[in-house]
């Protein structure tokens, strides 16, 4: 024993991930290239493109909805420490709380493009406000799939409440446990890509 650790190829470590962890990683490539394209053209348009200025406020509810997925970040990270103590109530509220924190998203987006539609400098910015609809839409519905995936967890959860044997069976397979990991990577993955989103557009405007 030479006491160096072998290093697994990359190709290697893919073919020995579960499906489930590459669908995911899969997933959040796709929405990072999509994030990116985007940004490119923003950016694009931007330099190149515009001229004069756009000089408004961004709706303040855009902010409260940031915050909102900051705080769901927190409570997502007690899902794999509540499943490894088998205390499946935490792991059904903190699923709750991430769909609770889904719902008041949408809602303070919606508030948020009431309330710059009904800016009069709108007119004025006409060539941004498309860019920021697409970023918009395109984190809405990527918090709705994740909003979908905390729904079926919770319900996987719900049937097995009561029941210590499924609880057992559950609280042991790997499986289970992947599925939690992929949920809270994504609904990280998908808050840290709307915050610096904002905090790009806040800079901008």
């Amino acid at each position: 024993q030479t006491g160096t650790s072998t290093k697994i190829p990359v190709f290697e470590r893919f073919e020995r991930m579960h499906p489930f962890k590459m669908i995911n990683y899969l997933v959040l490539s796709i929405s990072g290239i999509l994030y990116a394209f985007v940004f490119f053209m923003f950016i694009k348009h931007l330099v190149f493109e515009l001229h004069g200025d756009f000089d408004f406020n961004l709706p303040k509810f855009f902010t409260v909805s940031t915050i909102l997925l900051i705080c769901s970040v927190y409570f997502s990270t007690r899902l794999k420490k509540a499943y490894q103590s088998d205390d499946i109530p935490l792991v059904q509220n903190t699923l709750s709380i991430i769909f609770v924190s889904g719902v008041l998203f949408f809602i303070s987006q919606s508030i948020a493009w009431m309330e710059l539609l009904q800016q009069e400098v709108f007119p004025k910015v006409n060539d941004i406000i498309p860019y920021l609809f697409v970023f918009s839409a395109l984190h809405l519905a990527f918090v709705l799939a994740g909003m979908v995936m905390s729904v079926l967890l919770f319900y996987n959860y719900m049937l097995i409440e009561h029941d210590p044997v499924k609880t057992l069976i559950v609280t042991t397979n790997p499986t289970e446990k992947i599925k939690l990991e992929n949920l809270m990577i994504y609904w990280h993955f998908n808050t840290v890509a709307w915050t610096v989103l904002f905090l790009i557009f806040l800079f901008i405007f």
